[in-house]
C-alpha cells in the first residue's frame, strides 16, 4: 500500500487492511479497496469520511444504512464538485479541505449502468476524507440517488467504528479507521 503512514500506524491498522483485502459485497456490486485515486472516466461515485474537528460524521440512509457521505457523479462533474454537492445535500455541510486517497474498484452484475454516463460493469468509487463545517440543515431532497438521510451522527472515531461494526459494516469500519489516520498524517 502506498498510503503515507508510519510503520507504527500501519501495524495498528493491520486488521483494517486485512478486512479491505477481502471482497466488499453490497447490492449487486463487489468491490475491492485500492490505495490509489481512480481516473475520473472510470469513476461513478465519490465517498468521503467527513470530519468535524477530530470527530467523524456517520450518515444513516434509509436505503443503505450507516456510512460516509457521497454519491453519484453527475455527467462531466469533477470530484470536488460532487463532494461539495453531496456534503450540502446530506449533512448541510461545506468542505474546508478534502483529500482522496483510494477507491473501491468495483464490478456490478446489474444489466445496465445506474446512469447512462457512468462506466459499466466495471467502475470505481473514489474514497477520501473531508474537513467539514456544518452551516445548516441538509438540503437533502434525495439527490440523484433518491436516498433519504434518517440521521447524521458526529462521533469520536472509536464510537463510529463500533456502530459500523455492530451493523456488520466491517469494510466501512476499516475505511473510517484508515481515513482517520490518513487525515492525521496529512495534517501533520
Amino acid at each position: 500500500m502506498s498510503l503515507d503512514l508510519s510503520a507504527a500506524v500501519r501495524t495498528d491498522l493491520d486488521d483494517a487492511f486485512a478486512t479491505l483485502k477481502t471482497p466488499y459485497k453490497w447490492r449487486a456490486v463487489t468491490s475491492y479497496f485500492k490505495d490509489e485515486v481512480p481516473p475520473r472516466d472510470y469513476t461513478s461515485n465519490v465517498h468521503v469520511v467527513p470530519f468535524v474537528g477530530d470527530r467523524v460524521v456517520l450518515l444513516h440512509a434509509k436505503e443503505s444504512g450507516w456510512g460516509p457521505s457521497g454519491g453519484t457523479l453527475l455527467e462531466g462533474e469533477a470530484f470536488e464538485t460532487c463532494v461539495t454537492r453531496e456534503l450540502a445535500e446530506e449533512i448541510g455541510g461545506e468542505a474546508t479541505r478534502f483529500e482522496l486517497f483510494g477507491q473501491w474498484d468495483s464490478e456490478t452484475t446489474a444489466e445496465t449502468a445506474y446512469r447512462p454516463w457512468l462506466p459499466h460493469p466495471k467502475f470505481a468509487i473514489a474514497l477520501g476524507w473531508a474537513d467539514v463545517t456544518i452551516s445548516g440543515s441538509s438540503d437533502d431532497d434525495g439527490g440523484i440517488e433518491m436516498e433519504s438521510i434518517l440521521e447524521v451522527s458526529i462521533l469520536p472515531i472509536q464510537a463510529a467504528v463500533a456502530r459500523l461494526e455492530q451493523n456488520d459494516e466491517h469494510h466501512l469500519a476499516a475505511l473510517y479507521r484508515i481515513a482517520y489516520e490518513v487525515r492525521r498524517a496529512a495534517k501533520g
